[in-house]
């Protein structure tokens, strides 16, 4: 009779995984409101000891994030209670959550896991209010994680009164850059926005305080009643949800959607809210752009929900997201019927009054000297010195610089890069030919004219029609052979076109589930 024999092995986390942290899917706003959440859910934890405190030196909950390019260094600093050595010691270890790990704040990861991605090195130096006693740890990743490393702490005596963290992180992973900066403030703003109307946290990014986003300016009804239904503890997968929706007066794509929030903090929002595809329509996440995904929002509160491991997104279990899906559904019927047929004002854009105006604004930029001398007397080198040039920098673009790349169809694939070259260099290089199959949108971040462009909206536009170019020059290219500015029109024309097929498939697609699930729905009553 053979014997079987029984061991017992654990299952353990080397050191080596603190570089694969630096992996993570992380976005650079959400890894900094990881030591966001950690600095409010420290005040909430102590709020009888810190709030006072506070109160009486005057200011609320300050969180600062200072990025300097040059040192490639991001410092985060708060005026929370801060802790003690126990407490910083118990903070280093990963995955072991302690007595304060909860709230925004229960997972006991956030922090290490943001600092490793965001960079190689990092310090944290921190003080208990009425303590008198600075600690400080010194984290080299690359150390710890090849060569087993100890973190030293070092302690030195500061004023009792003193209570803030200050985590320095240095020998960074990634570039930011202003269009990645210019996010930051906006999601932040858009994350903690409870917390910033409230008045219980202060942002300053780069010294420049975050504000809270605008109020929404929602639609009135008839009866001159804004247009806004709101539900509270509603059952969904054994846990209730809360919130509201409503419909805007004006839209947009990016306004459009549920944002999601867990203990007062945005999950998912503006200006990538949830938009499930029974209720808004669409072909991906985002949606259709059409007036119910531009003009129906609202926010919905999921305490008790999971959520992913960069706090980005619900993590809906069983059929939680289909049962919050058919609810919202029934719930928006009618405002998504009202909001589909009556247009905003934005559709007015193209009255001859409007573009006229417009175009007397813009007179003073073009009837002027220096753009009279730029056109009688620019010149141009050779088309073949340009091509080459345009090949050159195409192939020698640094991966770091690609912002995202897409593939349009099985043979053509979009590359769009941010570069920080000189002002003096082009504002855009287009270029097809470096690699077959693949257009290159290169973007010079430090072209003077991009500092005129003050909102994202026009950034975005911007980008979008060079991409329009870079793919009308290709295919007129592939159909003709040379390229005239009469025929790369024409076949923009064609493209630009498109979107409006897009949204009409998706309206007629979702309207078909809706009235299927209809039909299916048990009679009421039953």
């Amino acid at each position: 009779m053979s014997q079987t024999d029984q061991v017992e092995a654990e299952l353990s986390i080397g050191p080596q995984a603190l570089n694969a942290y630096s992996r993570l899917s992380y976005t650079m706003w959400y890894a900094l409101a990881e030591f966001i959440d950690n600095s409010t859910q420290s005040r909430l934890n102590y709020e009888s000891v810190i709030d006072d405190v506070l109160r009486e030196e005057g200011t609320p909950l300050v969180v600062e994030v200072t990025h300097n390019r040059l040192a490639r260094e991001i410092k985060i600093r708060d005026n929370s209670i801060g802790m003690t050595r126990d407490d910083l010691i118990a903070a280093l270890r990963i995955a072991h959550p302690t007595k304060d790990s909860k709230g925004r704040s229960k997972y006991g990861m956030g922090m290490k896991t943001a600092a490793c991605w965001i960079g190689k090195r990092w310090r944290i130096a921190t003080c208990e209010w009425g303590s008198g006693e600075e600690w400080t740890a010194e984290v080299d990743v690359p150390s710890i994680a090849n060569n087993s490393a100890k973190i030293p702490l070092k302690r030195r005596s500061v004023g009792t009164d003193e209570h803030y963290t200050l985590i320095t992180i240095t020998d960074l992973h990634r570039s930011i850059q202003q269009r990645t900066e210019e996010n930051i403030r906006g999601y932040l703003g858009s994350m903690y926005r409870f917390d910033i109307i409230d008045g219980l946290l202060k942002i300053l990014y780069n010294g420049e305080e975050i504000p809270a986003p605008d109020e929404y300016d929602l639609d009135t009804d008839p009866q001159g009643q804004p247009m806004r239904l709101e539900f509270d503890n509603v059952p969904i997968g054994g846990k209730t949800v809360s919130g509201w929706v409503g419909v805007l007066r004006k839209g947009g794509r990016k306004f459009g959607g549920f944002s999601l929030f867990q203990n007062r903090r945005q999950i998912q929002g503006f200006p990538n809210a949830w938009k499930p595809r029974t209720i808004f329509g669409g072909v991906d996440d985002e949606g259709a752009n059409n007036l119910v995904a531009q003009r129906l929002a609202g926010v919905i509160n999921l305490d008790g929900f999971q959520v992913s491991h960069t706090k980005d997104a619900i993590l809906f279990e069983g059929n939680e997201e289909e049962e919050l899906e058919s609810y919202l559904a029934k719930l928006t019927k009618d405002y998504r019927s009202y909001a589909a047929k009556r247009r905003s004002e934005k559709t007015q854009a193209w009255s001859r009054e409007k573009v006229r105006d417009l175009v007397q604004t813009m007179a003073k930029e073009f009837s002027n000297p220096e753009m009279s001398d730029a056109v009688a007397n620019s010149l141009l080198p050779p088309l073949e010195t340009i091509l080459a040039s345009n090949r050159k920098q195409a192939a020698s673009l640094d991966p770091k610089d690609v912002i995202a790349g897409f593939s349009i169809g099985q043979e053509l694939k979009v590359v769009v890069a941010l570069q920080e070259r000189s002002e003096y260099d082009p504002y855009l290089v287009i270029e097809a030919s470096a690699v077959p199959g693949t257009i290159y949108v290169l973007i010079n971040s430090l072209h003077p004219y991009y500092m005129s462009l003050e909102s994202s909206d026009a950034v975005d536009e911007c980008i979008r029609q060079y991409i329009y170019d870079a793919v009308a020059e290709y295919r007129v290219s592939k159909l003709d052979g040379r390229v005239s500015p009469d025929s790369v029109r024409r076949l923009k024309n064609d493209l630009l076109r498109v979107q409006e097929v897009r949204v009409g498939n998706a309206a007629a697609e979702a309207q078909e589930v809706t009235d299927l699930g209809e039909a299916d729905a048990p009679p009421s009553g039953a």
